[in-house]
């Protein structure tokens, strides 16, 4: 029977010392980018395969990082998309990802690090994960007070006023926005961007809001509310698949989509692709935003310095708002 490659074996092959094929492994240490390739095209060449309980023993890790997302993930593309990003980076490192449960009398299980998205001010099992003494990294920005390592955040102010000044162009002068509590920075970007371009313009700036996980009965009255209001020509939907109810709304009360009402979604998703018209969204691609979020934490846990870091925010500009 052959013998294990050992780490001996990896490390001559690659041309480098048994600590750096160590620092490979564990993701850890001052590794350029090359050599690390080098080390990895070692290990498949000769079908080497760590010791995963071992490696972890020794660098005193579970292998597991926590995810935390707010409300309901399952309910959400948007959340399951992030969730799948932070896996596949995850599972490339041989980490194993655990979705966490609020609850604000127990400490987390013992974990690598955390990924928190975007955490809200009522959350009381925000501070329990800050506070926890584990690497920490925030998709959008936290509350006041709170400091993780690491902050990914997304400028929707700038986004919403582009989409804004778009729809103007468009043909829209009395924009309204329908968006949940502003809880969380997200939610609170967008309502400021929302009333600063209407004071910029001399508009009174119409808003509604529906719970983070509303029922269709909750969208539609949220819609209602700001489709009475004389003037509004226009309309944002802040939460993912908000919009399409609008649509609904909106036949029901004989106004066109794309002509009498500008339509569109501070959150991209299929069903705004694929709907009748499609809508133009704004879009923070959830999948690589879970990618980059893992990419921080796995650099913490290595021992890497934190940081804040800007997301792109991309507009699908859509038949719905081209006047």
């Amino acid at each position: 029977m052959a013998r294990p490659v050992t780490l001996h074996d990896v490390a001559r092959r690659a041309g480098v010392g048994k600590s750096t094929v160590s620092n490979v492994l564990s993701c850890s240490g001052r590794v350029s980018e090359a050599t690390r390739e080098r080390v990895r095209a070692a290990m498949q060449e000769l079908g080497y395969v760590p010791n995963r309980a071992a490696r972890q023993l020794r660098g005193g890790r579970t292998g597991i990082v926590g995810v935390y997302v707010p409300g309901v993930p399952s309910t959400s593309e948007f959340y399951m998309r992030f969730v799948f990003g932070v896996m596949e980076r995850a599972a490339a490192r041989d980490r194993d990802v655990t979705i966490l449960t609020a609850s604000e009398h127990r400490s987390p299980r013992a974990l690598d690090g955390v990924i928190v998205a975007d955490p809200h001010r009522d959350d009381a099992f925000v501070p329990v994960l800050m506070q926890g003494g584990m690497p920490v990294v925030c998709f959008e920005r936290p509350p006041a007070g709170m400091r993780p390592d690491v902050v990914l955040w997304a400028d929707h102010h700038r986004a919403l006023t582009g989409l804004l000044d778009r729809m103007a162009g468009a043909g829209a002068r009395c924009p309204a926005l329908v968006v949940p509590p502003e809880t969380g920075d997200w939610a609170a970007q967008l309502a400021a961007a929302h009333r600063d371009w209407c004071a910029r313009h001399g508009v009174a700036a119409v808003v509604a809001h529906h719970p983070w996980v509303p029922s269709p009965q909750e969208v539609s009255r949220a819609v209602e509310q700001v489709l009475a209001r004389p003037g509004v020509d226009a309309l944002v939907c802040a939460s993912v698949d908000t919009a399409p109810t609008a649509v609904q709304v909106l036949h029901r009360l004989g106004r066109r989509v794309g002509r009498d009402v500008l339509l569109a979604s501070a959150t991209e998703s299929s069903a705004l692709r694929l709907g009748q018209p499609p809508i133009t969204a704004l879009d923070l691609s959830p999948l690589d935003a879970g990618r980059r979020c893992a990419d921080l934490l796995d650099e913490l846990i290595g021992g890497g310095p934190g940081g804040v870091y800007e997301h792109p925010v991309h507009l699908w500009w859509r038949e719905s708002t081209r006047g």
